[in-house]
């Protein structure tokens, strides 16, 4: 079982914070090896660091939380969540972990958290997500060196983050009362702010392409702006449904069926690699 670096709560999180918007390769997954989760090989990586083959001790989130159990630091739910503690998401409801992050804050009422982690294969997109407690399957509670401020249990209000993820209605409702004005105002405007992509539908698409894709027409042509659903339908509804990558349902999408040379040439303009419908001046 590895050891934890010798480093507090604040090093650790100030060392994840240095890597923003950090691109492929990354320090956390050198060998990059898409099966793997890459959020636990992240999370992994700065608690741990890596092993003697250049490679992350754990790779899945159920390793990281096994590692919890067995210290005897794990914890079920979402009861008492603090700065540092380690997460397991369950996005689905059927009890496995499916994402782990690391806390930075947690809402006045416990019921927002906002943590830092990666959350693509492979991850170029540390970055901190404001999320929905009641997503949260369970935590543990590293014992980290010479730091007692991550157990002193003291709430701290959501600071100024880069985005609200997986934050529902009702958690939007339970922050309403007077005392939670203005963190209420804040996290109404990251929503408004927040971009998410657009979904496509195309019954018979061209070889190679499935049948939902997702385009995040705000980044760089290229440069991870499309999500394809090679699962099907149910990946296009999770995308939505779970993970608010897209308002656009499946239904919609359908409804505003693309044919099959139309979803290719969009697929190309989304790529940059149509020149007849980019706004690049032609080479001279």
């Amino acid at each position: 079982m590895p050891d934890l670096l010798q480093r507090s709560v604040d090093d650790m999180l100030a060392a994840m914070e240095e890597q923003f918007r950090t691109r492929w390769p990354n320090p956390w997954w050198p060998k990059g090896i898409s099966a793997y989760d890459d959020c636990a090989a992240c999370v992994s990586f700065y608690l741990f660091g890596l092993n003697s083959l250049g490679n992350p001790f754990y790779s899945y989130v159920s390793q990281i939380q096994t590692w919890g159990r067995n210290l005897g630091v794990w914890h079920p739910g979402h009861a008492g969540v603090q700065r540092g503690d380690v997460l397991a998401f369950d996005w689905d409801g059927d009890g496995d972990p499916d994402h782990t992050e690391i806390v930075v804050s947690v809402s006045s009422g416990g019921s927002i958290v906002t943590s830092r982690g990666t959350n693509s294969n492979p991850g170029d997109d540390m970055r901190d997500r404001t999320r929905s407690a009641g997503y949260i399957l369970s935590y543990i509670r590293p014992p980290y060196p010479g730091t007692t401020s991550a157990a002193d249990g003291g709430a701290t209000l959501i600071p100024q983050g880069d985005e609200i993820d997986m934050a529902t209605i009702e958690d939007l409702r339970k922050q309403a009362d007077a005392s939670n004005a203005a963190q209420t105002a804040l996290i109404k405007e990251m929503l408004l702010r927040e971009s998410r992509g657009r979904l496509y539908y195309c019954a018979t698409p061209p070889a190679g392409l499935p049948q939902f894709v997702i385009i995040f027409w705000h980044r760089t042509p290229g440069q991870n702006n499309i999500l394809y659903c090679n699962d099907g339908e149910q990946q296009a509804r999770n995308a939505r449904d779970f993970y608010s990558q897209t308002y656009d349902t499946v239904e919609q999408a359908k409804a505003a069926a693309i044919g099959t040379t139309q979803f290719q040439t969009l697929i190309n303009l989304a790529l940059g690699t149509d020149s007849a419908f980019t706004n690049k001046r032609a080479t001279k």
